[in-house]
């Protein structure tokens, strides 16, 4: 005779339905922590301070990174600060017709490195020279802006400084010889702290000082007592 057995779901289906119902409450959990945490982090000092942290980061080695890239592409590149719009950006030199026998006879020089200095600080040199998108990385020619409550407040170079009250743009340069335009850059942070970036001409190093910090280029210039 035949017996009669009620049919049950198997233990392998109570389980897998279980661990499906535990792991849609695990993702829920999950999601919700996450939107509180958004609420409450968000624009918080916290999240700011390390904003501002990455961007000191990013244009420290930015600087860093044109130093050797002017070398390797041999070719003269510029770093703008636009004081007004608190933002930067990369560009490539290409130098009118006009001063092409000039820059070809400043870099012919290996042993002076103050005649490219000099050419940076001639006025003549920025107002023949075309800013265009950097060839391999085009993308840098594009306007980036820093984050907020932090700003420029000032970039000094050999002979000129610019801040931001004056409003207009900054420069440094990079040559393809291998040295970089000596410059100190003040940054204003969100809780009123400064920090001053530092570049070395000669190796592309750029440190990063916490407060205000005021340097002079002393490259070729002669003491007072010498004669």
């Amino acid at each position: 005779m035949a017996e009669f057995r009620p049919s049950t779901p198997s233990t392998t289906s109570l389980l897998d339905r279980q661990h499906g119902f535990t792991l849609i409450e695990l993702v829920m959990v999950v999601l919700i922590i996450g939107i509180l945490f958004g609420l409450f982090y968000r624009g918080s000092s916290t999240v700011l301070y390390w904003r501002q942290q990455g961007a000191l980061r990013e244009i420290r080695e930015l600087m860093q990174f044109l130093h050797y890239q002017a070398v390797a592409d041999q070719a003269f590149y510029r770093l703008e600060f636009d004081l007004e719009k608190n933002s930067y950006r990369v560009g490539a030199l290409r130098p009118e017709y006009e001063e092409d026998d000039r820059l070809a006879e400043i870099s012919q020089d290996a042993g002076r490195i103050s005649l490219e200095l000099a050419a940076y600080l001639n006025p003549v040199l920025g107002s023949t020279h075309t800013m265009i998108p950097p060839p391999g990385y085009p993308s840098l020619f594009e306007s980036k802006f820093f984050p907020d409550d932090m700003s420029v407040t000032s970039v000094k170079t050999p002979g000129k400084e610019r801040e931001k009250s004056q409003g207009g743009k900054a420069y440094i340069h990079f040559s393809p010889r291998g040295f970089s335009e000596f410059a100190v850059i003040h940054f204003h942070l969100y809780n009123d702290d400064p920090v001053t970036l530092v570049d070395n001409p000669f190796t592309g190093l750029v440190t990063v000082y916490p407060g205000f910090r005021d340097f002079e280029w002393t490259y070729g210039k002669k003491n007072k007592g010498d004669k």
